[in-house]
């Protein structure tokens, strides 16, 4: 039983850490715009894709009927 709650935590805990690295190349894709650096902003761009994947992944354990269409 601890083991499964262990995970759980694992799981909401790596979560909520997307979501701050998603929020975080949010704020960098507007300040890259701000600057008018098109390498940043791509990089920026590929990173948020990244880490939305991962999320989806983690996501797909909690079997929500979850559709996103992916840039």
């Amino acid at each position: 039983m601890k083991d499964s709650k262990a995970n759980s935590n694992n799981e909401k805990n790596a979560v909520v850490h997307l979501l701050e690295l998603i929020e975080g190349t949010n704020k960098e894709i507007e300040i890259s715009e701000k600057m008018n650096s098109k390498l940043m902003v791509r990089q920026a761009k590929h990173l948020k894709k990244q880490y939305t994947k991962d999320l989806l992944k983690l996501l797909e354990v909690y079997q929500l009927p979850l559709k996103f269409e992916l840039a």
